[in-house]
């Protein structure tokens, strides 16, 4: 390793091609084109004379064809080892890749990527959701931490590619017993008592770890994100800007790399203008940017036992408010015990029909709902088991099964306005339920969530 100033060079395959600032990579043969690769929330950017400056100078490097958002290690079935690298991407067309291994050694080694998985359904949008693997054949590259980055290039040599898409390789670990939660994307302008509400319930009943991807977001909701992060409840994954497949005058840049540190800087009254499109694309390029954060939660996260897609705005409740991690444990898995996941029952509180309890909590507010519907429902799934998921939908491996949860007591409560489409178009005469269980947790709901409104400073 040799040091010019602030920049480390590091040595690959003796040439000395690649410069590394706090774990970015770049190419030093691309001074137009220079790309991102990980530690995405670093707020520092880097110039190719050596000086480390906090205005951004860095140009993004964007491919037509590629923009890899995470490599991360896939284990073998007895968590011995790891047999490959899933790098889940946006990509267009039919390119090539080959795979770029490097190692704590400092040494590089190239194998085929695999394109093995690339959705299909959602219509056709600019950049698809897809899925390459880096298969691990070497007994050195199966050891975890072995392989700290990987990179993908049509080239022979990565040292020649103008734009390589280079990201750390993340190990998970094996989970046993723990419950983890996917809410895809946290964007625009949230409610931070909502999201507090909703980060202290998934506490109270056992959820021992959250992901999301963050976008452009008002800066209260930001602070209790930061806040849920720092308990090491919540991993904040941060989504690209622009977002791949748009043009970059059509899409919020905060003129910072990945625009990270731009989102405690505007007010709801500030974003609240903002076009649609700076959050979340209308389909079909906006389902695909869902299934990308689907896909990389799975990856994430397959070391749990259980794991659930859910909104902010989705709560998962059995019906004596029991731990529903030690619910599905003990009570859901011994009854099927070749299920691959759960769909749960959607339980709609709309706040179209006004506030029918009270309090500051919206699950003390409304206490009011639609019957249990198999309507948008959602699934809590096992990874291990679990060949891909959607937002509604997933898909078992061989020798597992899909369990609707129909007539049990769990389902997810939905905090909402009528969705407008034509199913509930007569929401309004919908036949109204009364239901108070969340009455029980309301005390110590309340005093949790004050406590962190509290140690935030908000109002």
């Amino acid at each position: 390793m040799v040091t010019h100033g602030n920049l480390r060079c590091r040595k690959v395959l003796n040439i000395e091609h690649f410069w590394s600032y706090s774990g970015v990579i770049v190419s030093i043969a691309a001074v137009d084109h220079i790309q991102y690769v990980f530690n995405r929330d670093e707020t520092k950017s880097i110039n190719l004379t050596g000086q480390v400056t906090n205005t951004p100078v860095v140009k993004l490097c964007r491919r037509d064809d590629l923009y890899t958002y995470s490599a991360v290690a896939k284990p073998s079935a007895d968590w011995t080892k790891y047999t490959s690298i899933i790098i889940t991407s946006w990509c267009k067309g039919s390119t090539q890749f080959n795979c770029f291994l490097y190692s704590t050694n400092e040494n590089v080694e190239t194998v085929k990527a695999t394109l093995s998985r690339k959705r299909s359904n959602h219509g056709r949008p600019n950049m698809a959701a897809c899925q390459y693997t880096c298969k691990l054949n070497n007994a050195y590259h199966q050891i975890k931490g072995y392989l700290t980055e990987v990179g993908l290039s049509p080239l022979n040599d990565i040292h020649k590619d103008s734009c390589p898409q280079i990201n750390k390789v993340i190990y998970p670990t094996r989970q046993a017993g723990k419950m983890a939660i996917c809410s895809k994307m946290a964007y625009g302008t949230e409610k931070p008592i909502k999201l507090i509400e909703w980060f202290e319930y998934n506490r109270l009943m056992g959820v021992d770890r959250i992901i999301t991807m963050v976008q452009l977001i008002n800066r209260d909701a930001y602070k209790v994100l930061k806040y849920y992060n720092k308990t090491g409840l919540l991993d904040m994954d941060i989504f690209p800007s622009p977002l791949p497949g748009i043009d970059i005058n059509k899409n919020a840049n905060c003129e910072i790399k990945d625009r990270t540190s731009c989102f405690k800087n505007f007010s709801d009254e500030e974003l609240k203008d903002l076009p649609w499109r700076h959050f979340r694309r209308s389909s079909p390029q906006g389902e695909h940017d869902q299934m990308l954060a689907l896909d990389h939660c799975q990856e994430k996260l397959q070391g749990y036992d259980f794991v659930g897609n859910v909104d902010f705005d989705e709560f998962i409740v059995q019906s004596n408010l029991r731990n529903i991690k030690d619910y599905f444990n003990d009570t859901i898995l011994p009854k099927y015990s070749n299920a691959a996941g759960f769909t749960l029952n959607h339980s709609y509180f709309l706040a179209n029909w006004g506030i029918s309890g009270d309090g500051f909590l919206q699950m003390t507010q409304y206490t009011q709902r639609v019957n249990p519907r198999y309507v948008n429902y959602k699934n809590v799934y096992i990874p291990s088991r679990t060949a891909s998921t959607t937002t509604h939908e997933l898909t078992p491996k061989s020798g597992f099964r899909r369990v609707y949860l129909k007539s049990h007591h769990i389902v997810v409560h939905h905090y909402r306005t009528c969705p407008p489409v034509a199913y509930w178009r007569n929401c309004m005469n919908f036949t109204r339920y009364e239901d108070k269980k969340m009455l029980q947790i309301r005390k110590v709901m309340e005093e949790r969530a004050l406590n962190v409104k509290r140690e935030l400073g908000l109002t």
